[in-house]
């Protein structure tokens, strides 16, 4: 596949309540799948000049394309692009889904290590804060 690089992800799969020391909390953090990968065309991050594919929408940074219909990544998928380590952050975010008769087309975003990490940080938050409840309880 000419032009193609892996790109790893994950499908989100929900919410997940969070279970303290006394059961059920009520408070939830997002849920992905096992990590998956997928052969496909990521274009160069995009400038003024190029078509804008996805009409207005402007918060995307980069496209990506598959020739494969049955690929399972969606508008809720996190993304690992340009040889990101996938123990660490993802690094790209799917905006906008487009499939078309022989092929799809995405638009990601990507995102840094510190949104990354900000989005650990209250999902830790949100875990101390369901066990004190449960400690009270």
């Amino acid at each position: 596949m000419q032009n193609c690089q892996p790109v790893f992800y994950k499908l989100y799969e929900g919410k997940e309540e969070i279970i303290g020391e006394y059961g059920p909390t009520g408070s939830y953090v997002p849920k992905y799948s096992q990590l998956k990968s997928a052969m496909l065309c990521v274009s160069p991050n995009k400038g003024t000049s190029e078509a804008d594919q996805f009409g207005s929408l402007e918060d995307y940074d980069r496209t990506m394309t598959t020739a494969d219909t049955t690929c399972d990544i969606d508008e809720d998928a996190i993304l690992w692009v340009d040889d990101a380590d996938t123990e660490g952050a993802y690094n790209a975010i799917v905006k906008k889904r487009a499939p078309w008769k022989n092929s799809i087309l995405f638009a990601i975003k990507n995102v840094t290590v510190s949104e990354y990490e900000a989005a650990q940080k209250e999902i830790s938050e949100l875990k101390k804060i369901a066990e004190n409840q449960s400690k009270t309880e």
